[in-house]
């Protein structure tokens, strides 16, 4: 069995001393191949909120350079929160209508390299989410024993996103 090795939080922008209220929570399982499995976050406010599992894995590159896991897993949960929400729903659009699968389907049930239908697409949208404000918070937590090139890969692609981001620690502290 896997252990959990990161937690990726992302969500609305809270009110000021409400926390964070994840929209999306991706979870970082190691291994041979470390993979993010995720969930979407929902719910009314009136009780918990209800953790509904996306389908597949995601199996990032964390030697690609530059390493883009954080920002791949935007585009394929929460993409909402940019100021170029809209293009980049184009783009999802058009790389389902061209290749027949959205980011979230590359990101999470495809394999999406150099040279790969889709890839194109997939790289712009990178560039285009890294190059424009994220107004939505991204917070990216590790536990103890995450392997070093792993905690750096996360951290410099969450150093390129612009906008509210949090780099929590080993075990949730700072």
């Amino acid at each position: 069995m896997s252990a959990l090795t990161a937690v990726v939080h992302v969500g609305s922008r809270p009110p000021l001393g409400g926390g964070i209220r994840p929209s999306s929570v991706a979870h970082l399982y190691g291994g041979t191949l470390p993979r993010f499995v995720a969930y979407d976050v929902t719910g009314d406010g009136d009780g918990p909120p209800r953790l509904d599992p996306v389908g597949g894995a995601y199996a990032p590159d964390f030697e690609a350079e530059p390493p883009s896991a954080i920002t791949d897993l935007l585009l394929a949960l929460e993409r909402s929160g940019s100021s170029i929400a809209q293009r980049l729903d184009t783009l999802s659009a058009k790389a389902e209508a061209n290749y027949g699968r959205t980011f979230r389907e590359m990101v999470f049930t495809s394999d999406v390299e150099w040279g790969s239908a889709g890839y194109g697409r997939l790289f712009e949208a990178r560039s285009q989410l890294e190059a424009h404000p994220f107004e939505d918070a991204v917070t990216v937590g590790t536990y103890p024993g995450v392997d070093e090139g792993v905690r750096a890969a996360l951290a410099a692609n969450l150093d390129r996103i612009d906008g509210p981001t949090r780099w929590l620690g080993d075990a949730g502290t700072e």
